[in-house]
């Protein structure tokens, strides 16, 4: 009988411990949520690229494909020897993409007085697009006339953007001003609702974006009629955004 009442104590002593922690939690976890304050911020800079690249299409049609494949390695090499001697590095040169197939065109013939479509093989078609980096902007028309001078069949692109270091400085610059555009908003709303603003208990990174400059198209083919090629990027626009949760009271 004393061992049961024993047992029996110890249970309610256990339950009404286990209920005070319940209610306990249940309050800190309440004033913990009425103790929050979260909010994001945003910014935008403009900065001029400090990177081009210059996507140059070399393209061969000819009757085997080791011949076509020849006859574009030669094109290449001569316009990579001719890049180097300006100055290029061989690791700022690189195969955007590389390709090769069978070429078609249609034939028509009569048969019975019945016209046909036949398909006849006219080749092989090797594509290699180079991809050549530059950090001296000025280089990127000089890049586009050394590749057209040595056979080059086009200039599939050009992208103006940012270098890995330049891309690291001005993402700090535009976390740093979303992070002052998150904290006003802050404040602003702390002082509306009459809390005291205090530490932030989390940061978080939202967004890092900018789109690089693509010189249009048309605008290049304009400018390929010139003796010399000079091309003028304008200034990237980079985004951030981050999200802050502040502790108030």
């Amino acid at each position: 009988m004393e061992k049961s009442n024993y047992l029996s104590t110890i249970l309610a002593i256990g339950l009404v411990i286990i209920a005070l922690v319940l209610a306990i939690g249940i309050k800190t976890k309440s004033i913990e949520d009425k103790n929050k304050l979260s909010v994001s911020g945003s910014s935008t800079l403009t900065v001029e690229p400090d990177k081009a690249e210059v996507y140059v299409n070399i393209v061969t049609l000819e009757e085997t494909a080791q011949q076509s494949r020849d006859k574009n390695s030669e094109i290449t090499a001569n316009v990579i020897d001719t890049l180097k001697k300006e100055g290029i590095r061989d690791s700022d040169i690189e195969t955007s993409q590389f390709s090769i197939y069978p070429k078609y065109e249609y034939e028509d013939i009569i048969e019975v007085n019945i016209r046909k479509s036949k398909q006849v093989l006219v080749g092989y078609e090797v594509v290699n697009i180079l991809k050549v980096t530059t950090e001296d902007l000025d280089k990127a028309g000089r890049i586009i006339d050394i590749s057209i001078d040595n056979e080059a069949n086009d200039i599939e692109r050009v992208l103006f953007g940012l270098t890995k270091a330049k891309e690291k400085e001005v993402k700090q610059q535009a976390m740093i001003l979303a992070s002052n555009d998150a904290k006003e908003k802050a404040v602003a709303l702390a002082n509306n609702l009459g809390v005291r603003l205090r530490k932030p208990i989390s940061i978080s990174e939202s967004n890092f974006y900018y789109q690089p400059f693509e010189f249009p198209r048309t605008a290049f083919l304009e400018k390929a009629v010139a003796a010399e090629t000079v091309i003028s990027p304008e200034k990237l626009d980079v985004s951030a955004s981050v999200s802050i949760v502040y502790e108030v009271s």
